[in-house]
């Protein structure tokens, strides 16, 4: 049966092969309304996407479908027939991939690439040097995916136990069979077990391990705090929609009525419904003293009161006060990692520039959908804002945003909704390969990198997005879900924004339009494009020759930011 189904694939994929061929050369005659009809949503059609989508399906993925299916044909096979059928599978979800994004191509607009005033363009290493640390770095990846795969495929529990631990060594040394199993997970992964892969530095063995990577620091305390403030939940978003879509809404009260403050030893405890804050600094942190902050703040929302004796055991006091802060979010596709594993470069940023570093661990899809996160952000913004001087030694005039991937997206979010609710806004953000564009009519051509991106298929990335927005009924061009497509008296408000990004991302293309938005806008605006990058580079910086550049740009970004 199965055999039958093959060869018709087979001839199926010559077929198409040849129609392709033939619609490549009429597009080059210009005839568009060949493919008129596949474009659904407006008259207009990119005949540039459309010749480049066709280029793509008839020099890439069809040959190797049908390479694949001849080699299941042959008698003497040189792999397991099951080992043919999991790379055809693989193939061909990359195939279908490309004819869901076919209609949305015909219809997007091509993005500006020459904003060359406000892109400072950086190459850390030659080509062959950063694909070839980015290969090492994909190797120990798929290993955890080969490993995720086999356990899935395992019943007994002691030998899951075994796979769980051992597995990524083994895929680590057996590269063709690591790389098979990483294939298998990819083209149809389940969410438990994609979402488990970027998990692994959060559990297991890799979460006694990682430390042993995270640079020194004199300060770690994490606090966990109460929901003080208006919520941004889906009753919010969706009657901002209907009502207040495309306009700037009225400011509504952020608070019903003055909270009573826990002590420090009690915001230390977690508790039911709290945002936990990773807070870090290259030294102590200690509780101000109450009646000299409480005349130069003036915040009718706090209600300052004597620290208790408990509380002074765990900080003695000095007279040191900051003025300057950042408020990290981390990524992972809104669905994995936390502050914790980012301490890579959040440990190094804080020791560098002797700055509080407020690293915000909020909820994670499918358990939590939008806006679940962006409201843990928002209610962590608003207190650090209000409270956090009744805690510590700080009293935040100047604040800096900076998030990497979905984290870039929550940053951008917040800001936004900042301009909504006439909320101070942040001096300065910084936005690390975020991921601005969750729209799926919304396209470009970067997004085929995901293709063969093992860091980031394109299969994880639907999931993501499916995890994150789950209400069908959202409007993805809400700029609390997609901050690229804010609207212009939005963006007119927006503090300078600094965009790091690397051309081998799948999101690389959407950072341009926000950036040129920006610029058009006559906002302060700048990006660092780094050549040959990969996503998610910040995590991997010293893994990369010369990828500290990247956190000493962040460093210099930092510093331009505070001076102004």
């Amino acid at each position: 049966m199965f055999t039958l189904k093959t060869t018709q694939l087979t001839k199926l994929c010559l077929i198409g092969q040849m129609q392709i061929q033939q619609l490549i050369e009429n597009v080059s005659k210009d005839y568009s309304q060949i493919i008129g009809e596949f474009c659904l949503y407006s008259k207009e059609i990119n005949l540039n996407y459309v010749y480049q989508i066709l280029s793509i399906l008839n020099m890439n993925l069809l040959p190797k479908i049908m390479s694949t299916c001849e080699e299941f044909f042959i008698k003497n096979h040189t792999r397991k027939p099951k080992h043919i059928l999991v790379e055809l599978h693989y193939n061909l979800s990359k195939f279908l991939c490309v004819l869901e994004a076919f209609p949305h191509a015909c219809a997007s607009q091509d993005i500006q690439y020459d904003q060359k005033k406000c892109v400072i363009v950086k190459e850390l290493a030659k080509k062959e040097q950063i694909e070839h640390a980015y290969q090492l770095i994909l190797s120990a990846i798929q290993s955890a995916q080969a490993m995720m795969q086999k356990k899935s495929e395992t019943e007994t529990k002691i030998f899951r136990g075994i796979i769980h631990n051992l597995g990524p060594i083994y895929y680590m040394l057996a590269k063709k069979q690591g790389l098979l199993k990483a294939h298998q997970l990819m083209a149809e992964p389940k969410v438990e077990l994609a979402f488990a892969v970027w998990n692994m530095g959060e559990s297991g063995l890799a979460k006694h391990l990682m430390p042993i990577i995270f640079p020194s620091i004199k300060y770690k305390q994490c606090i966990y705090i109460p929901r003080y403030f208006k919520l941004i939940n889906l009753e919010y978003v969706k009657y901002y929609q209907k009502h207040y879509m495309g306009i700037i809404t009225p400011p509504q009260p952020l608070i019903d009525k003055i909270p009573k403050l826990l002590s420090f030893y009690q915001l230390i405890e977690a508790g039911e419904d709290r945002v936990k804050i990773r807070i870090l600094n290259s030294e102590a942190l200690t509780i101000s003293p109450s009646s000299s902050l409480q005349n130069y703040y003036q915040d009718p929302l706090i209600q300052l009161t004597r620290t208790s004796f408990i509380d002074r055991l765990f900080h003695k006091t000095t007279n040191k006060t900051y003025e300057n802060i950042i408020i990290h979010i981390h990524g992972g596709g809104f669905v994995s990692m936390s502050s914790r594993s980012h301490q890579t470069y959040t440990r190094l940023l804080a020791n560098s520039l002797g700055l509080p570093i407020f690293s915000i661990d909020y909820r994670l899809s499918p358990q939590y959908s939008f806006p679940a996160a962006l409201d843990d952000c928002w209610q962590a913004y608003l207190w650090i804002i209000h409270f956090s001087l009744h805690y510590f030694n700080i009293t935040p005039k100047k604040i800096i945003l900076i998030g990497d991937s979905a984290g870039g997206n929550l940053c951008a979010a917040l800001t936004m909704l900042c301009i909504r609710e006439n909320v101070y806004l942040p001096s300065g953000i910084i936005l690390a390969y975020p991921a601005l564009n969750l729209d799926p009519k919304n396209f470009n051509m970067y997004q085929f990198v995901s293709l063969d991106d093992g860091l980031l298929p394109h299969t994880f990335l639907k999931l993501c997005v499916k995890s994150y927005i789950q209400d069908e009924t959202l409007d993805y061009k809400d700029s609390l879900i997609s901050p690229s497509e804010a609207i212009d008296e939005v963006l007119q408000q927006f503090p300078q924004a600094y965009i790091l990004t690397g051309t081998n991302d799948p999101l690389h293309g959407d950072t341009w339009r926000l950036l040129n938005r920006l610029i058009n806008l006559g906002r302060k605006c700048k990006m660092y494009k780094y050549d040959y990058m990969p996503h998610g580079f910040l995590n991997f910086y010293n893994l990369i020759p010369n990828g500290e550049q990247c956190i000493n740009d962040i460093i210099q970004i930092v510093k331009d930011i505070l001076s102004t």
